[in-house]
């Protein structure tokens, strides 16, 4: 067995992902330990070091300009910028006196810091991208001056040197080994809660629709409030989760604005192992949106749609690409040809209970599949072969 760090240079509490594979690779026998910021869950599944925060919004932004910028103008300055952190230091310190066999790298910013064990102890390395990470941002003019060719830089330097590459869909695998030229395709591993049983709830005279997930701009949460005064009388919406930024607030004013403040609620987020119980008990669809404006936005395959399924809720979606192919098949739900209020609340209009019914039946068929449970040995194989222990 191996002594293993996952390094997850963000927030821990809401990262199912990471504290799914955490606890996955202890139950194997491995030695696990977390690095991460916090906020924490209540009851991480394995021993976490808490890195430090990120300090002020206003002190985020200009450290991120202070070290993203020159490498627009001058990419050689990516790498020892990158340095230029409290959290990188300090995670670099912790991982080092931890003296893992391998490090799981969650997203770019961990991959520096975790090729510094793989130069001084040796440890192996394996790359998880949960974003297509050079073009995460590519709609906003801003980030594409200020930060992507650091983060294509940072990633492209450290990608060449991991021991292998996981991700969470075809598309980003295969836009990954392109870019890059790897000598062979990541792994996808895909993001998806372990199954457990969820009874059918059929649609009342109320009907939830439900957004659960980070709330920050590029969401369609704009467009989707805006949607709500064209719906059917019987519909209400519910926006569940971590607000970043005051951004929250920006949506609440626009919810009063918009006159249907009574048929609009915006909760605290749950921890990630009550997220599809708490979807399940009162929600009847699960939405999601993203413009299918980037190779990051149509390669996107986020966890929310496999929660959906699991809470048995009808998904509605963006129609992405790999959204497409597993929402088309299973006839769990629809795909929007536009994110337009207008696109939204016509495929609201005319929609019965009986039709709801339908897709959630359909969807929790689809969870006893597709669920972690299915894709996990892809993750115990992958570390027993990069960390030698078959």
């Amino acid at each position: 067995m191996s002594r293993i760090a996952l390094l997850c240079i963000s927030p821990l509490r809401h990262d199912s992902r990471v504290l799914r594979h955490a606890a996955l690779l202890a139950k194997a026998g491995h030695t696990v330990e977390i690095l991460a910021q916090a906020p924490l869950p209540d009851t991480p599944p394995v021993k976490v070091t808490t890195l430090p925060g990120p300090g002020a919004d206003w002190r985020v932004r200009y450290g991120m300009a202070a070290r993203q910028a020159p490498a627009t103008w001058l990419p050689a300055t990516a790498a020892p910028l990158y340095w230029l952190s409290i959290t990188r230091l300090a995670a670099r310190r912790a991982l080092l006196a931890f003296r893992p066999d391998l490090v799981i790298a969650n997203d770019w910013r961990a991959l520096p810091i975790a090729l510094a064990a793989k130069d001084r102890l040796g440890a192996r390395v394996i790359y998880d991208s949960h974003e297509f990470a050079s073009e995460e941002f590519a709609d906003s003019a801003r980030w594409r001056l200020l930060a992507q060719r650091h983060v294509g830089e940072i990633e492209r330097r450290g990608i060449a040197r991991v021991d292998a590459v996981m991700t969470v869909s075809p598309g980003i695998a295969e836009a990954l080994a392109t870019r890059y030229r790897l000598p062979q395709t990541p792994l996808v591993v895909a993001n998806m809660p372990p199954y457990r049983h969820t009874p059918f709830r059929p649609t009342g005279s109320v009907i939830t629709v439900l957004y659960h997930g980070v709330v920050v701009p590029r969401r369609g949460l704009e467009a989707l409030i805006e949607s709500v005064a064209a719906w059917p009388e019987s519909m209400r919406l519910v926006i569940r989760g971590p607000a970043q930024g005051g951004y929250d607030r920006q949506l609440q004013t626009l919810a009063a604005q918009s006159g249907q403040a009574n048929r609009i609620a915006f909760e605290p987020p749950v921890a990630p192992g009550d997220v599809v119980a708490a979807a399940a008990a009162t929600a009847d669809i699960g939405i999601f949106l993203l413009a299918n404006s980037t190779t990051h936005a149509r390669f996107a395959m986020p966890n929310k749609i496999f929660e959906y399924m699991q809470a048995g809720l009808m998904i509605v979606s963006s129609d992405l690409p790999e959204i497409r192919k597993v929402i088309e098949p299973t006839d769990c739900g629809r795909l929007l040809g536009e994110d337009t209020p207008q696109a939204i609340a016509a495929c609201f209009t005319g929609l019965h209970a009986a039709d709801i019914n339908s897709y959630k039946r359909a969807a929790l068929g689809c969870a006893k599949i597709l669920n972690f449970q299915a894709e996990s040995g892809k993750l115990l194989t992958l570390v027993a072969r990069v960390a030698h222990t078959v």
